[in-house]
């Protein structure tokens, strides 16, 4: 090819292109977004740029930083530009961007993007930039296959990407569900046979414990604040086993001092709920019991335990596990989790 066939093929792309200063303005598809709002691109340089859009008067002389936009088919390439405002005509909405920085971090991009316009690299399809069709010659078939791998190596970068976006979406769904179905609760449940749970009637000092005591019996004393001596008799010929009542302890008013029951007795959790979580747990579509071994079962609230008022110690409750508890899980203490109702 001769030099005045590339001259003309060159000039024959650009026809009357307006030039600002050195860097001509070209017709090149382009959207700009500026403070959250975008504005079709006219034309474009190295250093400034005409757009047109619904614009108010505080813009104009405005310098903000901006996004440029240039869509190809499948894909697009985003430049962030920091740009001053000048409006040409309020009624058209029409105005220019004069560059702050024209040599900042986008001028490589902008460059390569504009040069590949001008050598005929990328075409305008509409308001979309194409490449142009081109055929390979023998000297360029080595580029075009390390192209090829390039590109293989880049979609399996891209499943990777994939993957890791999927297991980030997962991973925010659980945290989500988490926050909003999940309450963990501050009090640790405690497994032991199914009977009747003795409260401290006042807030004092444990001064006496009794485990075997018969029907009648005192089962403990506590030394009240007020300086009286407060006894429990215990109400049944059964097994009594301590929770709080331990000799010289400190308790509060309807703290939970001994659990009571037959021998042969079922087992069930007790746990001291705060006052504040007794409703959600009231309305709970069930409690998520993890041991410390690991292992996890479900219980339900009984009822019952929750026409009781609570006290500044908080609430005692009875939860029925789904499935029996073990022999071995007797007196363990366990992670409680409010597991709330949802709507699907």
């Amino acid at each position: 090819m001769d030099t005045n066939t590339a001259e003309s093929q060159t000039i024959g792309h650009l026809p009357n292109l307006p030039v600002q200063g050195e860097h001509p303005l070209l017709d090149i598809p382009f959207v700009v977004g500026i403070d959250g709002r975008q504005f079709k691109g006219e034309r474009l340089s190295l250093v400034a740029a005409e757009i047109t859009g619904l614009m108010g008067p505080a813009l104009d002389g405005a310098t903000r930083l901006m996004r440029f936009m240039f869509p190809f088919k499948g894909f697009s390439v985003t430049l962030e530009v920091l740009g001053q405002v000048q409006s040409s005509d309020h009624e058209k909405g029409t105005a220019t961007v004069n560059f702050v920085d024209p040599a900042g971090e986008h001028l490589p991009q902008l460059r390569h993007l504009i040069n590949s316009y001008i050598a005929g690299d990328l075409v305008a399809l509409g308001e979309v930039i194409g490449v142009a069709p081109s055929i390979p010659s023998p000297a360029n078939r080595a580029a075009a296959m390390n192209a090829k791998r390039l590109t293989f190596s880049r979609v399996l970068g891209s499943a990777g990407l994939a993957l890791a976006t999927l297991a980030l979406v997962a991973a925010v769904g659980t945290l989500a569900y988490n926050r909003i179905f999940t309450q963990p609760l501050a009090a640790p449940g405690l497994a032991v046979q199914d009977g009747m749970t003795l409260t401290a009637t006042a807030g004092g000092q444990v001064d006496y414990v009794n485990l075997a005591a018969a029907k009648g019996e005192v089962a403990f004393t506590i030394r009240a604040t007020s300086g009286e001596m407060l006894s429990i008799a215990m109400p049944c010929d059964c097994t009594a086993t301590a929770l709080a009542a331990t000799v010289g302890a400190t308790v509060n008013a309807g703290e939970p001092m001994l659990n009571v029951h037959t021998a042969d007795a079922a087992m069930v959790l007790t746990a001291t709920v705060p006052a504040a979580d007794v409703l959600t747990l009231a309305f709970a579509d069930h409690i998520k019991v993890q041991f410390g071994d690991g292992s996890t079962i479900n219980a339900a609230v009984d009822p019952a335990s929750l026409r009781a008022e609570a006290t500044a110690a908080g609430l005692p409750v009875r939860l029925i596990p789904a499935t029996p508890l073990q022999a071995d899980q007797l007196g363990q203490l366990a992670k409680l989790t409010i597991i709330k109702k949802s709507w699907f």
